[in-house]
């Protein structure tokens, strides 16, 4: 009896729109009714993309300097809210359709601003997590450096002999860097194989006892650069000529990375 009543209100309303006599309020609402609709499907899909972007992000690396910013921040100071008497909002089919359609445009346009970002500008100056030769130049870094001591195989005192043999091993051609403005005393050098292939190493110690290395190889064609990168507290800076790749390595704590490096390039 009811269904019978509803459907029979149902017609008489679209009779009555049909004749003009629908009212003004009546239509009104049936059009909100039709934007709510529509800003919930474009919201969904807005979402959906935004949050496939946000999960994108969180597997990249995190560079250097960000690292070193959260570290060195100071705390927040935490704030003490008071409390007030609650106020209970009126929910109204307007408001709720301006708050869908304001998600959407905002989640939209972010998700828009990150779609036109290169891709390229990350990957070329982060590098690849699963780049073996870096994984290997970590390793033996965590080793050596805690050898106190025994930190290079050939001393600082035999220059001749240290070129000689890691440009007979690596075919890099090299000069040893004077870092004494920086702060670095020479120690010596080493040798080590990463990623199937020879490396030279050139050791430094900081007048604190970090242990500071310059590393270099032959450059590979199927691989590519990076500039700045963290792995487990480890930082290291690199650079690229047109036949070799070289890497400052040290502790993530040593602010002046990034300075040591552009002096060895401009030496070595």
């Amino acid at each position: 009896m009811k269904q019978s009543r509803d459907t029979h209100a149902s017609r008489l309303a679209a009779s009555r729109q049909l004749d003009g006599e629908l009212a003004d309020a009546d239509l009104d609402l049936a059009e909100q009714k039709a934007h709510l609709h529509q800003a919930q499907e474009a919201l969904k899909l807005g979402n959906l993309r935004g949050r496939e972007i946000f999960e994108d992000l969180l597997k990249e690396p995190v560079p250097l300097d960000l690292v070193r910013r959260i570290r060195t921040s100071p705390q927040a100071r935490k704030a003490v809210r008071l409390p007030s008497p609650r106020r209970q909002a009126k929910l109204t089919l307007p408001r709720v359709a301006a708050a869908f359609l304001l998600t959407f445009v905002l989640g939209g346009g972010l998700g828009y601003m990150l779609a036109l970002k290169p891709a390229s500008a990350v990957s070329t100056l982060i590098a690849d997590a699963g780049d073996a030769w870096l994984d290997d130049v970590v390793a033996h870094y965590r080793t050596f450096s805690r050898m106190d001591g025994r930190l290079a195989e050939l001393p600082a005192s035999e220059p001749a002999a240290i070129i000689e043999w890691l440009l007979g091993n690596t075919g890099v051609n090299f000069r040893i860097p004077d870092l004494s403005d920086n702060g670095l005393a020479f120690e010596g050098a080493r040798m080590l194989v990463a990623g199937g292939m020879p490396v030279g190493q050139l050791v430094y110690t900081s007048g604190e006892g970090e242990v500071i290395s310059l590393l270099f190889r032959k450059n590979r064609p199927d691989e590519d650069g990076f500039s700045e990168l963290i792995r487990d507290n480890i930082a290291l800076v690199s650079w690229r000529s047109a036949t070799a790749t070289y890497v400052v390595v040290g502790p993530s704590s040593a602010a002046s990375l990034d300075e040591i490096a552009a002096k060895a390039a401009g030496l070595i």
